[in-house]
């Protein structure tokens, strides 16, 4: 298994070492850095290159607003984003700006790594239960389309998968609940993304609680 490093920043010391000390507790994933700035965080970003960068949005020097500048050192970068926050500018602003989760800081430690895993394996996660607040916040963009198109139809099981996705769940965990292969879930994902028009599971989540109002959030 590879191991997973991480480089963890928050300005609240007491915040951050509870984090570090609870998603350091399995073997396959390791906290190579802690910073309390963001400007720290570009600089261990650029000299440790970790693989995943856990990010307090509400810094005094705004993680939000350097996300972009931290990519920019190393584009490979995932990095994911921690708040309290359920604003639908400040999540559009983090999706918009190339973060690949985005969690709230009551999250328990075991949903914590798991999501970091997600993330590290090159899927993208939004907590479900801010989901709603990002379809209101990117309503009418051209990337979420609320139906399909004209002989677009998706199949049964492009719906199983897309439903499954618009409550957070990763391909494996989409996998063992339908019965089926990661690759089959990847290969269903990938055709209703070209369906649908959109370009990452972000988008597939809100254009499936377009279709489907009805989802539980």
């Amino acid at each position: 298994m590879a191991l997973i490093r991480i480089l963890v920043v928050d300005d609240h010391p007491m915040f951050r070492i509870g984090l570090i000390q609870s998603i350091s507790m399995d073997g396959d994933i390791s906290v190579i850095g802690e910073a309390s700035s963001a400007a720290q965080a570009m600089a261990l970003v650029r000299d440790l290159k970790p693989d995943v960068l856990l990010l307090d949005a509400k810094m005094a020097d705004s993680g939000l607003d350097r996300i972009g500048d931290i990519l920019q050192i190393q584009p490979s970068l995932r990095i994911i984003m921690l708040t309290a926050s359920e604003e639908s500018g400040e999540i559009t602003q983090a999706l918009e700006a190339g973060v690949a989760g985005y969690v709230l800081k009551g999250t328990t430690a075991p949903e914590m790594r798991s999501i970091v895993r997600t993330v590290h394996a090159g899927e993208n996660f939004i907590a479900p239960e801010v989901m709603a607040k990002v379809m209101t916040g990117l309503k009418g963009t051209s990337g979420a389309p609320s139906q399909l198109q004209p002989g677009q139809a998706l199949s049964k099981q492009e719906t199983q998968v897309l439903q499954q996705l618009a409550h957070g769940l990763s391909n494996r965990e989409i996998g063992a609940r339908l019965g089926v292969t990661e690759r089959t879930v990847k290969f269903h994902l990938s055709n209703a993304f070209v369906k649908l028009h959109v370009r990452n599971r972000v988008e597939a989540s809100i254009a499936a609680r377009r279709l489907w109002p009805d989802l539980k959030k």
